[in-house]
């Protein structure tokens, strides 16, 4: 990580090979999670996003994952992996009150 001129330069290097075992998909993302209620928020997907996850929810899922807990899932997973950088992006980018 390079900090330069009050912007974070981070580097990521992903496996694009990296093999999970058959279930851990399921697992991580198609599984009740503990949420109250669906939420009162909207948001917007691109169409084809949406008729995606719907799939991946209804067949991967076995219909017994709502849309909005796949999305939950999927969004708790990617701000634990991306926690640490989200800060610092965050942190240099706000500018103090006093």
């Amino acid at each position: 990580m390079k900090k330069t001129n009050n912007k974070v330069e981070v580097t990521i290097k992903l496996n694009q090979k990296t093999k999970i075992a058959k279930g851990i998909y399921g697992k991580l993302f198609l599984e009740r999670k503990e949420m109250d209620k669906r939420g009162e928020k909207s948001i917007y997907l691109r169409a084809e996003y949406h008729e995606r996850l719907t799939r991946i929810a209804q067949i991967i899922g076995g219909g017994k994952i709502p849309l909005y807990t796949y999305l939950d899932n999927i969004l708790s997973h990617h701000f634990e992996l991306y926690e640490a950088i989200i800060i610092k992006e965050f942190e240099a980018n706000c500018k103090p009150l006093f």
